[in-house]
């Protein structure tokens, strides 16, 4: 998918998880399988795993493709920035057709990789990243950041210069 595309996806389906924030409620389950395309708009559904927005931990939630590295750790985490981090995963995909690691745990190997490399050296690894504007690069670094204390918010994310620059 293109960069235009994947972005334009991107900024409605932050739009309603940004509502859901704002209202203290986490998703807990964003996937590419979980939004859908209505009229000509991307829609997230599937909240049977959306909860209050408070810290939490123990249970592995979501599908393994976007389980943020805290929840794989089984670490106390914030599922708001969780939800940011697989929002970044279903960027990576549609801009790679690929998913970025099969599990973010330290026993991965990929995952391993990313960790010391980053996700922009993954990106250019894989070729990608000529294709896309520097904005863009930083959008999906900053979603993907491992650590949940650095991740972009969702508010940071609708407001980041990579839409204006790709959707105009």
């Amino acid at each position: 998918m293109s960069c235009m595309n994947a972005l334009s996806v991107l900024s409605q389906v932050a739009a309603g998880l940004a509502f859901l924030h704002r209202h203290g409620i986490a998703h807990r389950d964003v996937s590419l399988e979980n939004i859908m395309l209505h009229r000509g708009r991307c829609k997230l559904g599937d909240f049977g795993l959306a909860t209050r927005a408070r810290r939490a931990g123990g249970r592995h939630v979501g599908k393994k493709y976007y389980m943020a590295p805290e929840i794989v750790a089984g670490d106390l985490y914030d599922p708001k920035a969780a939800d940011v981090w697989s929002l970044g995963i279903v960027l990576f995909i549609m801009l790679t057709g690929s998913p970025l690691v099969s599990f973010a745990s330290t026993s991965v190997k990929s995952f391993q990789a990313l960790k010391q490399a980053g996700i922009a050296t993954v990106l250019e690894s894989w070729d990608v990243a000529r294709a896309m504007p520097a904005s863009a690069l930083h959008l999906v670094s900053g979603m993907l950041e491992i650590d949940p204390n650095k991740r972009l918010t969702i508010d940071q994310v609708l407001d980041h210069d990579a839409f204006a620059e790709c959707l105009g």
